[in-house]
């Protein structure tokens, strides 16, 4: 199959196709476009199984297909409507107020829009990616959402919505309602181009749709396909992806072009040919007793508990550490000082959780005119990406050279910490300027506080041309993946790399007085 006949979808929001490597042939659908379907599933499957995974039947009125019973929950739509947000956010508001019908305002960035921009030089190329942010509130869509299947039975035989609100208030009282306000999007069923905007958003938000569609595997870290997929040895695939059916045995992907996710390929192949049959699972069998333990290991209320218990930790660990190594602060400053002057810390412009701008205060390792002389010894840099490093930098110092041989000049992010902008573990604090390279990735990094250690710091190999692919998949492992086990796990490693003073040891190529 050649690299022409890959209908490669982007999931980036706002963002041009063209500045999307590795995209080839996008557009929006045309005349006569058939519905776009991955696995033998249409977007209305698709979506139905993503709420479904999360333990949330989809309930349309008027189609007067009995809800099955055993759900967490019902989401109520309109029988043209496909709607997606976080659950999370409204996880806690419901376990306080415990109504028995919510009507919910799903609100399209209402807070933070942003579009994208892509800015080429004189020679044509990518010079750099714009985010233009606005407070606008694009769209607002209501919806439902109960814990009864008796109300979803009656909203799902009304024919008109007059008449499913009227069933639900004559079954539950005002008092056992309540209204909240969430941020996702809405999608109308039916219409091409929404729906394959909507399994874009699918591919950024599911990292794991196998857990309700059987017939499907992670290829590879972050590659979903049929069962059997296989990719060219000599081709470059990078998730978030999910591969549709290719070929005439529904697997074999033969395409030499280089695939970048997060994206979806839609079916070009008969489902009927593959290995294994793609199965949409019931709600019965997905929250089985072994796949409910499995769901509830992650479920929002853990995280808010790790969450918790993680910010407990950065205060209590940052709060000793900085009490305990105040003599030793006091006389790496000094040392730095009488080395090369002042100032004595740096404060590089990162951005953290959300992407609001902070200060990572370091002790000052590098000269002062480093800014000047990056200019000059750019050439030498040895990362793939936009970081910047060169081995036996001689903008170092010699009291830096000892302080970042032990990481020294890293104890004032303990401060950082404190604070709230950092955290002991997290994705490596990033300026703007580096996030705008991985606009795809790049929510996913700040959806998270930064640590001063990382799984990026302790597992990259530092191989020439791997660096930066490592750093987007360490960082996108790691806020999957989070937990408390992983994050001492990271601890310990990075504690044991720094006693046998490792010079991969966590050690970040940066830029400037960094």
């Amino acid at each position: 199959m050649t690299p022409e006949a890959l209908r490669l979808v982007p999931a980036v929001t706002d963002a041009p196709s063209a500045g999307v490597a590795g995209v080839a042939g996008v557009a929006a659908p045309q005349a006569g476009a058939v519905a776009p379907r991955v696995w033998g599933l249409s977007a209305t499957q698709l979506h139905d199984a993503y709420w479904r995974a999360q333990g949330v039947e989809c309930v349309r009125r008027g189609e007067r297909t009995p809800p099955e019973p055993g759900a967490d929950a019902y989401l109520l739509l309109e029988p043209d409507q496909l709607v997606v947000f976080d659950l999370r956010e409204i996880s806690e508001p419901l376990q306080w107020t415990r109504a028995t019908l919510c009507r919910l305002r799903v609100v399209e960035a209402a807070e933070e829009a942003y579009r994208e921009r892509v800015r080429l030089g004189d020679d044509g190329l990518v010079k750099r990616i714009e985010r233009v942010y606005s407070r606008e509130v694009r769209a607002a869509y209501r919806v439902l959402f109960t814990d009864r299947v008796s109300l979803a039975r009656a909203w799902s035989g009304a024919t008109t919505r007059r008449e499913g609100w009227l069933a639900l208030r004559r079954t539950v009282s005002f008092s056992r309602t309540d209204d909240f306000r969430v941020h996702g999007r809405s999608y109308r069923r039916g219409d091409l181009e929404a729906e394959s905007r909507l399994l874009s958003e699918l591919v950024n938000r599911w990292s794991d749709p196998e857990r309700a569609i059987d017939g499907i595997e992670q290829v590879s870290q972050g590659i979903v396909g049929p069962k059997g997929t296989s990719l060219a040895d000599a081709q470059t695939v990078v998730g978030p992806l999910w591969l549709g059916v290719r070929d005439a045995n529904g697997t074999t992907l033969g395409a030499a072009a280089p695939l970048i996710g997060p994206a979806w390929i839609a079916d070009d192949g008969p489902v009927d040919a593959l290995p294994e049959p793609v199965r949409l699972l019931p709600i019965s069998e997905i929250l089985s007793p072994d796949r409910r333990a499995e769901r509830d290991a992650a479920n929002p209320a853990d995280r808010s508990f790790y969450l918790l218990v993680k910010r407990a930790i950065d205060i209590g660990v940052s709060l000793t550490v900085l009490a305990c190594l105040l003599p030793i602060l006091f006389v790496v400053g000094c040392a730095v000082v009488i080395d090369d002057g002042w100032p004595i810390f740096f404060g590089h412009r990162r951005q953290t959780k959300g992407g609001r701008i902070f200060h990572c205060w370091k002790f000052r390792t590098m000269r002062r005119n480093a800014e000047a002389l990056a200019k000059e010894l750019r050439a030498l840099n040895v990362c793939d990406g936009p970081q910047f490093f060169i081995k036996d930098d001689p903008r170092v110092t010699r009291v830096g050279r000892v302080l970042r041989k032990w990481h020294l000049d890293e104890l004032p992010q303990f401060w950082n910490v404190l604070v709230g902008d950092m955290s002991l573990v997290g994705p490596r604090p990033s300026p703007d300027g580096e996030n705008q390279f991985c606009p795809a990735w790049r929510e996913l990094r700040l959806s998270v506080r930064p640590g001063i250690t990382g799984l990026w710091q302790v597992e990259r190999t530092r191989e020439p041309g791997r660096d930066f692919q490592e750093w987007i998949r360490f960082d996108i492992e790691y806020v999957n993946r989070a937990s408390l086990a992983l994050d001492i796990q990271i601890c310990v490693k990075t504690i044991l790399n720094i006693i046998g003073r490792g010079e991969s040891a966590g050690r970040t190529p940066n830029g400037a007085n960094d």
